[in-house]
């Protein structure tokens, strides 16, 4: 029986979430992945440089790869965490409108939530995930190392996208994980969430597991690790797969 999954789209922030960035620590989805050990599959599919247009180009073909809506295996729940490339500044490459930005949000809830229609297994959940916060001079350092000539992105672009996100979240009735907010805004000290002025540290990583814990335990509990009953044989939760060793032996 193949085992249930979930499946963690988005862009480089996704990609990265390992913790394979210099500074970045024990990744957001290495933790993830370590909560669900023998209990869920977890797929990352982060696109570094991605932003919202791309993401639903290839929306379809992830789905495809995930094994969505094919009934081999329950998704028990689908992220969307994109932003941070669509709130580059106006005039640069990967810069997208708030309005089309919060319309391809719109779009790919809608891909997900369809392509389960026809499926045996119920829709998942889809948990949006806000941009976190910029800390420009960081971020100004990085650009300059790779030949720009400045920053391409300001804290208060990444918190108007994590508002358009909300909105969407509100309107299509999916939880949002604000990351603006949970990495501390604008309040001093907020550099320590982030290596390079945009991807997470250390800190950072720790935070978003932490806070996509905590949303999955209160708006999810289904769908949390299972604790009662050795962890296999509780009422509520995801359970380990196949019998524990003290029944083989």
């Amino acid at each position: 029986m193949s085992r249930p999954r979930l499946v963690l789209f988005g862009d480089s922030i996704t990609q990265f979430g390992f913790g394979e960035l210099a500074g970045s620590g024990y990744g957001w989805i290495s933790r993830l992945s370590s909560t669900y050990s023998r209990r869920a599959d977890v797929l990352s599919r982060g696109f570094s440089g991605y932003n919202t247009r791309h993401a639903l180009d290839i929306l379809p073909s992830v789905l495809t790869d995930c094994g969505a809506g094919t009934g081999g295996g329950r998704v028990l729940l689908f992220t969307l965490w994109f932003g941070a490339n669509d709130a580059a500044l106006p005039g640069t490459r990967q810069h997208v409108p708030a309005e089309e930005y919060a319309a391809n949000i719109k779009k790919m809830v809608g891909l997900i939530r369809s392509a389960h229609n026809d499926a045996s297994t119920p829709v998942p959940p889809i948990v949006l995930i806000t941009p976190p916060p910029v800390f420009q001079p960081k971020w100004e350092v990085f650009c300059k190392t790779y030949g720009r000539e400045k920053s391409d992105r300001t804290n208060e672009a990444s918190r108007q996208y994590g508002l358009a996100m909300q909105n969407v979240g509100k309107e299509l009735e999916c939880e949002t994980l604000d990351t603006w907010t949970l990495l501390g805004g604008d309040a001093p000290g907020y550099e320590l969430y982030l290596t390079d002025g945009l991807h997470l540290s250390e800190e950072g990583n720790k935070a978003v597991y932490e806070g996509l814990m905590a949303l999955v335990e209160d708006k999810f509990p289904n769908l949390a690790p299972m604790t009662e009953g050795e962890g296999r044989y509780g009422e509520v939760g995801v359970p380990l797969c196949e019998k524990l060793w003290t029944e083989l032996c």
